[in-house]
């Protein structure tokens, strides 16, 4: 049971940085254009490509 806890741990981490990430680039995506207006159809276009990857 001790040699299970570590790698519980790394796993729960791993998740928790993804959860991040993935709140991060949501919160990017809705508040940049609302800060810049002329950027707004790259930002999209970026993101559509960014959920493609994963």
């Amino acid at each position: 049971m001790p040699q299970m806890m570590p790698l519980l741990w790394m796993m729960m981490m791993i998740l928790l940085i993804i959860i991040l990430l993935s709140t991060i680039s949501f919160i990017y995506y809705l508040y940049l254009p609302t800060l810049y207006p002329t950027h707004s159809n790259q930002l999209k276009t970026s993101f559509s490509n960014w959920q493609w990857i994963w």
